[in-house]
């Protein structure tokens, strides 16, 4: 409960400490991040996620950039494990289950803060229904667009590209086992065994609902 949190608070984490913490570890104005939080691990901060958000924003500046993954779970249910669904349940889901619209399709398990950034005024969304990245700043689009459905963590990527520009990984509160990153290295890597798998998303083709299928790297 957040009475637990203040409990464990020594004093409340400023937008100002966030900033200061960012820029004791490296980060600089005008340059580019890929963040991943926790808002929990932070202590009880002044204003939530919008209190990180603005000393993200801070550290930044307004002429860099700041990227976060946005990842949605919007996927085949065949694949679900956490909780997997009857498989009776499937051809239903595949049928009903709203078009992707990066208004709308709530993030699944990216924090609070993905939640808060993602409502900025200028936010570019990359576009794809599971992988997704959300981006803030001058070079936002030319970040996030082209997002294909395939190798969407691989080459011609958001992160390829975030790559390609010497972005700085941030973890705030969470370690590299939250960090979307690594999927780049899968991607590249080959291991005994390395394989693809179908997966599924409902978009918008043409006009209509439709259930599109695409490779994923499994």
């Amino acid at each position: 409960t957040e009475a637990d949190v203040v409990a464990a608070s020594d004093r409340p984490v400023t937008p100002g400490d966030v900033t200061a913490a960012l820029r004791a570890v490296g980060i600089r104005v005008g340059g580019t991040a890929i963040v991943h939080s926790s808002l929990s691990a932070l202590g009880w901060v002044v204003g939530g996620a919008q209190g990180v958000v603005q000393g993200l924003l801070d550290a930044l500046g307004p002429d860099g950039a700041i990227v976060m993954p946005s990842q949605t779970g919007v996927s085949d249910p065949s694949t679900w494990q956490n909780p997997p669904v009857p498989e009776s349940w499937w051809p239903v889901i595949r049928a009903t289950w709203p078009a992707f619209d990066p208004r709308l399709t709530p993030i699944r398990a990216m924090g609070a803060v993905v939640q808060c950034f993602a409502g900025l005024p200028g936010v570019v969304h990359s576009g794809h229904p599971s992988v997704g990245f959300v981006a803030h700043g001058p070079s936002a689009s030319e970040l996030m667009l082209p997002h294909d459905l395939e190798v969407g963590l691989g080459a011609g990527s958001p992160l390829e590209r975030l790559h390609e520009q010497g972005a700085t990984i941030v973890l705030v509160g969470v370690g590299h086992g939250n960090d979307t990153s690594l999927h780049l290295a899968e991607h590249r890597a080959d291991w005994p065994g390395k394989s693809w798998r179908t997966e599924g998303a409902p978009m918008v083709v043409d006009g209509e609902r439709r259930w599109v299928e695409y490779r994923a790297l499994d």
